[in-house]
């Protein structure tokens, strides 16, 4: 019961409009037809935009966070005893600095024999592979025994860098390594540049590809690119990266929304001096997400249909909603009631 009050208060609604229009219109002169109603409807075609030269200039900005370097191991590769400490956990230390002594199996002697005690042991230095500050030796003791490849340590260097989530489709956006990128932090210094690190998918970060472990999911790579070491920033900071992909001058020029397709190849609609139309195949260059380069299939005075007509293979009818197949089913059962 409550849906058909509700339904008749919308149809009373849409009557009364339509009404308040036809009074206003009539008090104009003219009242509106069907054809009127349904020619209005129908009237989403593109408009014809003559094709001209322009620069599309390829940005974009995107949400950052800035993470500090991880620093560089000091490992016990071939594992040991400790046996000394040269340095207490956040010392200032020097690139080839002694970190840690462990003591190893001696190698034998070639003329030794097997099981032979005389032996004994050796002792190895590990030493700090950076200029940096010392981390992790809290966690050491002497006479601790590890294994070989074990992490004792590590030298981080006081670098930091800025990662951004670049998504998937606008992977499309970068034709060529970036050029200039900007940082600029929430509530922080004014915006510098950044040096481009590497752009790549979470994977291949992982497994040793360039750039750091970031923040971020799901489809798209992270670009990373290193903070300048006179920009005061803080780990986990956030802010945004503007990431300049390209730019072409004095290039054939149509807007994006006039092609289909926006990467390598497309289709225009082309219309001449009489008004008719012909689809006509074109080849793609940058693209700014508003205008994008054509590079081969038109010349400049032509013109093209903006909006393109979508595609008829595509433009298909929607499914009706579950609600529509509900008021079809009870219109029907108010017919067969009446």
């Amino acid at each position: 019961m409550k849906k058909w009050i509700i339904v008749g208060a919308v149809a009373a609604l849409l009557l009364g409009l339509v009404g308040s229009g036809y009074l206003l219109l009539s008090r104009m002169g003219s009242a509106p037809t069907d054809e009127d109603v349904v020619g209005a409807a129908a009237d989403v075609s593109g408009q014809a935009v003559e094709v001209a030269l322009g620069t599309v200039s390829s940005q974009l900005v995107l949400d950052a966070t800035v993470q500090e370097e991880p620093g560089e191991p000091v490992e016990a590769r071939q594992g040991g005893t400790v046996t000394r400490l040269w340095l207490d956990d956040g010392a200032t230390v020097e690139e080839g600095a002694p970190v840690v002594s462990v003591s190893l199996p001696a190698e034998p002697a070639p003329e030794a024999e097997e099981g032979d005690p005389s032996s004994g042991t050796r002792e190895a230095t590990l030493y700090a592979p950076v200029s940096g500050t010392v981390s992790g030796l809290e966690d050491v003791r002497v006479d601790d025994v590890l294994e070989p490849g074990a992490k004792v340590a590590a030298v981080t260097t006081g670098e930091f860098h800025a990662v951004a989530q670049v998504p998937a489709n606008d992977l499309y956006r970068f034709y060529e390594d970036p050029g200039q990128i900007m940082l600029q932090v929430d509530k922080g210094p004014p915006a510098a540049e950044c040096e481009f690190i590497g752009l790549g998918t979470a994977e291949q970060e992982d497994s040793g590809g360039e750039g750091p472990e970031g923040e971020g999911g799901g489809g798209g790579s992270r670009l990373t690119c290193r903070v300048p070491s006179d920009l005061t920033v803080f780990d986990g900071v956030q802010g945004k990266l503007s990431v300049s992909t390209g730019e072409v001058e004095n290039v054939v020029v149509v807007p994006v929304t006039a092609v289909r397709g926006n990467v390598d190849s497309g289709e225009v609609v082309v219309v001449d001096d009489g008004g008719s139309e012909e689809v006509r195949e074109v080849s793609l260059g940058m693209s700014d997400g508003r205008s994008i380069e054509v590079t081969e299939g038109l010349s400049v005075g032509e013109q093209v249909l903006d909006p393109v007509p979508l595609d008829s293979r595509f433009d298909v009818p929607e499914a009706p909603l579950d609600e529509e197949l509900d008021d079809e089913f009870y219109d029907e059962g108010l017919e067969e009631e009446g």
